[in-house]
């Protein structure tokens, strides 16, 4: 079946959410269970409440099967200290369980590096965590480098590392195709 990449509609927020907190329940066992419905609170507000950001799906027919969520430039208190980041954002890049290993998320990656490019930003950014080795792996495989003026400690002990990739020049995909 093919697969769209777009925005999502306002309708969809829900399977958005679900979607999402299926793909994160992974990390429940390594946190603890305070952090973990903070995070899950936090997350559960990001999507269904904030009007400042984008949310983009992965489509397989009518089924949502993975999402991230492209954010504007903010200044924010994050983990108790004021965070600012210049850039746009990727945030929570979801992928169904059932969906993993089949390039989604780099069609939802290429598709923001895309759009934020299009918006005329020379670099998008993401947070990642110790808890997520293999979206890490990814990210640095993909080109992206530390970023060490947005992380933040949400709780003691724990960093939420800050990543930004150069997307001003197109980026080489194969013979004869760019993103």
């Amino acid at each position: 079946m093919a697969l769209d990449i777009e925005t999502a509609k306002s309708g969809e927020w829900d399977e958005i959410l679900k979607v999402t907190l299926a793909a994160y329940e992974e990390y429940a066992r390594d946190s603890s269970p305070e952090f973990w419905s903070n995070y899950q609170k936090s997350i559960e507000r990001t999507i269904l409440t904030d009007d400042s950001i984008t949310r983009i799906v992965a489509r397989e027919g009518d089924k949502i099967v993975g999402a991230v969520l492209f954010c504007s430039p903010y200044e924010k208190v994050m983990g108790g200290a004021l965070v600012k980041n210049p850039f746009p954002e990727m945030r929570l890049l979801a992928i169904s369980p059932a969906h993993r290993n089949r390039g989604i998320g780099a069609l939802l990656i290429d598709f923001c590096e895309v759009k934020a490019r299009a918006e005329g930003w020379p670099t998008i950014t993401l947070h990642t965590t110790v808890l997520m080795q293999t979206a890490k792996q990814m990210y640095e495989r993909r080109g992206y480098e530390r970023y060490t003026d947005i992380d933040f400690v949400p709780v003691p002990g724990f960093t939420v590392w800050g990543y930004r990739k150069d997307i001003a020049v197109p980026v080489a995909r194969g013979a004869g195709q760019t993103v």
